[in-house]
């Protein structure tokens, strides 16, 4: 298969084909929850299914470390392309008041919406990310390490919600599997 979904279906063999190798799966781990904050916007818990021998606390601070790197990533990013979006919402009304909702949008949500939004399972957090990371007001609404915290935390708490959600699935539908 070619395209996108080849590529993560590709993806998913390779981890899958390493699932046997903590260690290995672990930096894999790390990696891609790192892409999957910057630019992959595809969500990272189905990688919480496919190592059985790696613990399910390990693999969700692994993965928890890799969306709080990557954030730091985005909030680099977004600060730096901020001022030409600025700009752009000079010229077009409509874009302007996009703008306008955004910055509205993240200033009254601030690390409590990014939370609430960050710890919902399965739902890719990358424009996410860039929403809160660009539209901070030059930086003024939301600090860097407070922005990579709350990601850390986020992802925890998705991690949490899945185990917890997979268990109460397993047990309901009579399947003896554990994360």
């Amino acid at each position: 298969m070619t395209g996108p979904m080849g590529v993560i279906d590709d993806m998913i063999s390779y981890l899958e084909s390493v699932a046997h190798d903590p260690l290995l799966y672990l930096f894999l781990l790390f990696l891609y929850s790192i892409a999957a904050a910057v630019f992959l916007p595809i969500p990272v818990e189905f990688a919480l299914f496919l190592s059985p021998d790696t613990p399910f606390a390990a693999k969700a601070l692994v993965l928890a470390l890799g969306k709080a790197v990557g954030s730091v990533l985005v909030f680099y990013i977004g600060y730096n392309v901020e001022e030409p979006i600025r700009r752009w919402s000079e010229k077009w009304t409509f874009f302007r008041a996009f703008v306008r909702f955004c910055e509205w949008f993240v200033t009254k949500l601030g690390y409590v919406g990014l939370f609430i939004l960050l710890s919902i399972p399965f739902m890719s957090d990358t424009v996410v990310l860039y929403v809160f990371a660009v539209f901070n007001k030059e930086g003024k609404v939301l600090d860097m390490k407070m922005f990579a915290l709350v990601n850390f935390l986020g992802a925890l708490t998705r991690c949490a919600i899945v185990y917890f959600a997979s268990g109460y699935l397993a047990d309901y539908f009579g399947y003896d599997y554990t994360l």
